[in-house]
């Protein structure tokens, strides 16, 4: 697929990484739809950005915890832009807490942001995708699952793999659907001011070092351009998942 002139809705491209892969959907001509929740100002220059890259792009605001935003996005996106063809599902609940701190509160808020939220797009996307055309779905995932700390974020992407799969066989053929299964890139934004991580920590594998945004978005536009791959998961994590 050639994203040049397509309607792409990446989730959560205020800032970080999503506004990483927003900015490379417009530089290949794409027209990009940047959803934020309560970032508007990161989303503004976002949008901003795009525009100078070449693309035609809006800010959508929707709170992904509740199910009825997720559909009023997808509709308020598709009624300005057009049909989406890309839906980068970027967005994501960070949770910290092991699994006797996490409250059941935090459960339902990272469930419904990491896994429910991209389901629901989804579906959206493909109820909404006219005959005869195609369309790729790119789910951002995370290449450690199980963690002790973060225990629920843990599992939502664990289930965002799982659901990776599934979608890509309901949706096939019209659909591709696939998964970036990111390691460290940039340090959470809870990090402590000043604490950084050594370069040797075991938790950046073989190659002993962070990726980079550039990285990342190398592989979702491989995965948007390639129309022979569907259910998969690319592990960007310097080789961690190897350990």
């Amino acid at each position: 697929m050639n994203p040049a002139g397509l309607t792409a809705l990446v989730t959560g491209s205020g800032h970080r990484v999503g506004r990483a892969l927003a900015l490379a959907l417009a530089e290949a001509g794409a027209n990009v739809a940047v959803h934020y929740n309560s970032s508007d100002e990161a989303a503004a220059e976002t949008v901003a950005a795009l525009e100078i890259a070449g693309g035609r792009s809006e800010a959508f605001q929707a709170d992904f915890a509740d199910a009825a935003e997720v559909d009023r996005l997808f509709e308020a996106v598709d009624s300005s832009m057009g049909p989406v063809r890309i839906l980068v599902n970027n967005s994501a609940r960070f949770e910290r807490g092991n699994m006797s701190s996490s409250t059941v509160e935090e459960w339902d808020r990272c469930m419904a942001v990491n896994v429910r939220a991209p389901y629901l797009l989804a579906r959206a996307m493909a109820d909404a995708l006219p005959d005869g055309l195609t369309g790729k779905i790119v789910n951002i995932g995370d290449s450690r699952t199980v963690r002790r700390e973060r225990f629920v974020y843990g599992v939502s992407k664990a289930a965002l793999r799982g659901l990776t799969v599934s979608l890509a066989d309901a949706l096939a053929p019209a659909i591709r659907v696939n998964e970036i299964a990111l390691g460290p890139v940039l340090q959470p934004t809870d990090t402590p001011r000043g604490e950084r991580p050594a370069m040797d920590r075991s938790d950046y594998g073989p190659i002993r070092r962070m990726g980079t945004l550039n990285e990342v978005t190398h592989a979702m536009m491989w995965l948007i351009e390639n129309d022979y791959v569907t259910g998969e998961t690319v592990h960007l994590d310097g080789g961690r998942t190897i350990r």
